[in-house]
């Protein structure tokens, strides 16, 4: 059986455990169905960080872009700010903005600092949450492949795996972060 490559690792572990344990395995018993159940379970949350990594990459990819771009796009604003046609565009555009600044709003948007470290805390942003999620769909993954692997499975390799579950569906707290931070800090001194 060939497997396609355009899929998540995610995807490939559990299609394979269905063909191996579930499909094609005819003395399929109870726990088959409970280790196939665990791995659904951690493919539909690396599924989920999949879908949130690529849609923060993008943000991330294009803010990057324009972080690059952005001191050129504003000296050609100001370079075609001198040209007739272009003020009356911008004026044009700042009226219906609901203020008739004969255009040095459009031309203040483009060079102003703020605008431009607004695009680049958005990308830094994105950049963040790419970087979080994709360690996220790693953890799981590999978790998966700890599954499909175990040569023999026993019951407590399940309780770790629930544990690892349990650890995954709480999420993200930032009183524990810190409750942490404080404790690591108290016990140092």
């Amino acid at each position: 059986m060939l497997y396609s490559a355009n899929q998540t690792s995610a995807r490939l572990l559990l299609e394979f455990a269905q063909n191996k344990w579930i499909d094609n395995n005819a003395n399929a018993d109870l726990q088959d169905h409970q280790r196939y159940l665990l791995l659904h379970d951690l493919y539909i949350k690396a599924r989920s960080f999949s879908i949130i990594n690529k849609v923060a990459f993008w943000f991330a990819l294009l803010g990057g872009i324009a972080v690059v771009a952005w001191p050129m796009v504003a000296e050609l604003f100001n370079i075609f700010s001198c040209n007739k046609d272009f003020l009356v565009l911008a004026s044009e555009l700042s009226k219906f903005f609901g203020c008739d600044t004969g255009g040095e709003l459009i031309k203040n948007f483009f060079s102003s600092a703020v605008t431009q470290t607004t695009i680049t805390a958005f990308a830094g942003l994105a950049f963040a949450i790419y970087s979080h999620y994709k360690k996220r769909q790693m953890f799981v993954e590999n978790l998966m492949r700890s599954i499909v692997y175990a040569e023999d499975w026993e019951a407590t390799m399940a309780v770790r795996v629930i544990k690892e579950i349990e650890r995954i569906d709480s999420g993200f707290g930032f009183a524990e972060t810190l409750g942490k931070k404080s404790k690591n800090t108290n016990e140092e001194n």
